[in-house]
């Protein structure tokens, strides 16, 4: 019987006059509003009063909130639609997840930090060198000189090239081992033996 009285409901027209007294607004406006697809209009020039009302309340809300109004409103408004969105987007931060538990991608504060760290270390090595090297130049020729400098200065650059990508992992880091060999559940082993046994 519900069905009967809302199917009743959808099939009842009105003309712009009366339409556009219900919405508070001019026989003009409902027009333009058919025209964009907002109010309905049948074939016989009149409009659907609960579709054309139900849109033209959706129109504004969605126009109130600052965004523009969808050319398809029943698609706009699709439930599965935007059920399937937001699936997609716990998907995304779940494989995103997994990536940092795996150690194949680190957050951003804990690349600053190891970062950071490794220029710290890196300016006080270069800092240190002028003291360091001031007494074992003395004296020395231009070669040695070179060679001795040389040395240092690889020594404090190898502080930027030692990468370790346990520096960067988080705190949900886990280890994973990839193993190749077959494993058995606990419970398959009992399985087999039963086929045998019978």
């Amino acid at each position: 019987m519900a069905e009967t009285r809302n199917s009743d409901m959808d099939m009842i027209t009105v003309s712009s006059k009366v339409l556009g007294e219900i919405c508070g607004i001019g026989d003009r406006q409902i027009r333009n509003l058919a025209d964009e697809g907002i109010v309905v209009r049948n074939s016989h020039g009149k409009y659907l009063l609960l579709k054309s009302v139900k849109q033209y309340i959706i129109t504004l809300k969605v126009t109130k909130a600052g965004q523009s109004v969808p050319v398809d409103l029943d698609q706009a408004l699709d439930l599965d639609t935007e059920k399937a969105k937001h699936e997609h987007v716990k998907r995304m931060i779940s494989e995103i997840k997994l990536a940092m538990i795996e150690g194949k991608s680190h957050k951003s504060e804990d690349v600053e930090r190891v970062v950071t760290d490794m220029l710290e270390k890196f300016k006080s090595k270069i800092e240190a060198l002028p003291s360091k090297l001031a007494r074992k130049l003395e004296n020395k020729n231009r070669t040695e000189i070179q060679r001795i400098l040389m040395k240092e200065v690889m020594n404090a650059l190898t502080e930027l090239s030692a990468y370790n990508p346990a520096d960067y992992y988080s705190e949900e880091y886990i280890e994973i081992e990839d193993s190749d060999e077959d494993f058995a559940l606990p419970f398959e082993e009992d399985l087999i033996k039963e086929d045998f046994d019978e």
